[in-house]
């Protein structure tokens, strides 16, 4: 029995999905218009407009108002927020690279010292880096190290490599648990300048916890991910 026809805005719709996948499309480039649309494959406005909410639906392309339908920065899928940046995007088939924007030893506050299991006196290393998939900013992270736990870490260059390689190659110190959280709220100006977005957009803060095998804390992380850029996975849990 043969198989029905595919409908013509599913047709449309996959023919600027290639364009798009293969790069011959890029992001921020501006789509065709309903109109051109139609009269380019013989179909009413409306079988073209479908073609477009479609792929605006996937996330592969958004309006602006008044001026058209354009491609969209890639999504990146399933960051799970509990384990290494770099290797979450490598397994993405992207490049990672990160900008040191801070380095430094200090005296932590409080909540950073709670959550570092650290008495008060005790001083962290402060690791904040803008994080980047394929060259596009896409994260901001600040990292809290206990100083006894990684003595002499800022003779390391840390725009060029994963903070958890320097952990096990140097120390022998390996992540193995981690907790986190994960809202979503609005990019403040400084964060919405680094990540090169508008102000005020949405953006997905994780706080994150790692520990050792004994649990013993390793690292607290605040990761400030841009919200148009990431969906996260947090796996199959068993309920009740």
């Amino acid at each position: 029995m043969s198989q029905a026809p595919l409908p013509m805005y599913y047709r449309i719709e996959q023919g600027i999905l290639e364009q798009i996948q293969s790069g011959f499309l890029r992001p921020g480039e501006q789509l065709p218009t309903e109109a051109e649309l139609a009269e380019r494959h013989n179909v009413s406005r409306i079988t073209a407009k479908r073609a477009l909410d479609d792929l605006v639906h996937q996330g592969m392309a958004y309006r602006q108002q008044g001026k058209g339908t354009f491609v969209a920065s890639q999504r990146i899928r399933e960051i799970s927020g509990f384990g290494s940046f770099s290797v979450d995007i490598q397994s993405r088939g992207l490049t990672p690279s990160s900008q040191v924007l801070l380095f430094k030893e200090i005296y932590p506050d409080q909540d950073i010292r709670e959550r570092l299991h650290l008495d008060e006196g005790k001083r962290a290393f402060l690791l904040k880096r803008l994080r980047l998939a394929d060259g596009d900013p896409v994260a901001v992270e600040t990292a809290y190290l206990p100083c006894t736990l990684c003595p002499g870490i800022l003779e390391e260059d840390m725009a060029g490599q994963s903070l958890f390689t320097v952990l096990q190659a140097r120390y022998g110190i390996s992540p193995t648990w981690a907790d986190a959280e994960i809202e979503s709220r609005s990019a403040s100006k400084h964060e919405a300048e680094l990540l090169k977005m508008k102000a005020g957009k949405p953006v997905l803060e994780a706080r994150r916890t790692t520990f050792t095998t004994n649990y013993d804390v390793i690292e607290c992380v605040d990761s400030v991910y841009r919200g148009d850029r990431f969906t996260f996975y947090t796996g199959r849990q068993r309920l009740g």
